[in-house]
């Protein structure tokens, strides 16, 4: 297990705690979000819903990262989870980043303010200032495809039962519903990929876009980190900085600080 910002556990790796029947109310909890009469677009916004409530946690996130830097929220439980996401991709930094590089879950207690801004200085304030979360779970899943995915738990005290410990079971879970759910390539990619919530993140990559269009010498990790700057100066998000450039209440110019 990662040892991340204010690590709780006692010495418990994740992959190793037995099953528990949190873990297995999860995994029905998750294959019954699956077999739901909805459409497949809100499929992970169901499960992501499924997997907070079945673990006791007060909200979760799927994310999914299509290339480096290239993180992508395709489920949320709420929308104070999604602004959690949306905090940690503007930071640039956090549990669910480590997740992604390191292959193994990350529990990290925010509330642990002296080591939690040691590490994750810039998301460990905005997270709690916004969301008030102040234990973050981000557990790694490798689909079929190849593609990587996480499943991102909060809450707001680490106080209380450990339901942190079934996470990677239920990541584990989740992994086989998003398998079971993802039409083979042939077929034209994974339809729970298609959905409003991935969808938002889209309106980042067009301002990037926006930005090299005005200001040639910038590239798309230029111009993210010039977004992530301004953001963080402003105390916004990429994702909202991004929706103004594209509505003109923003400028390049002012993005870049000129």
């Amino acid at each position: 297990m990662s040892t991340g910002a204010g690590e709780r556990g006692g010495g418990e790796d994740l992959e190793e705690h037995q099953p528990r029947r949190t873990a297995l109310r999860a995994a029905r909890a998750l294959r019954a979000a699956a077999g739901a009469d909805a459409p497949a677009t809100d499929l992970a916004d169901r499960l992501a819903a499924a997997a907070a409530e079945a673990l006791g946690a007060e909200g979760a996130t799927i994310s999914a990262l299509f290339a480096p830097g290239m993180s992508v929220p395709v489920g949320v439980s709420d929308q104070v989870a999604a602004r959690a996401e949306q905090l940690q991709f503007t930071a640039g930094e956090g549990p669910c980043w480590e997740a992604y590089r390191t292959g193994v879950a990350v529990v990290a207690d925010l509330s642990d303010v002296p080591t939690s801004r040691r590490r994750w200085p810039a998301y460990a304030r905005a997270l709690q200032h916004e969301t008030g979360y102040a234990l973050v779970v981000a557990v790694p899943v490798r689909l079929a495809s190849g593609l990587l995915v996480a499943l991102n738990t909060y809450e707001a005290s680490p106080a209380g039962p450990p339901w942190w410990l079934d996470a990677s079971r239920v990541g584990a879970a989740l992994g086989e519903v998003l398998d079971e759910a993802s039409p083979p390539p042939s077929a034209g990619g994974a339809v729970w990929l298609d959905s409003s919530t991935t969808a938002r993140r889209s309106t980042v990559w067009t301002a990037e876009a926006v930005l090299i269009d005005n200001a040639p010498f910038l590239d798309h990790d230029s111009a993210l980190d010039a977004l992530r700057t301004y953001s963080l100066i402003e105390g916004t998000t990429v994702d909202d900085a991004a929706a103004a450039l594209l509505a003109g209440r923003l400028t390049t110019r002012e993005v870049l600080g000129r």
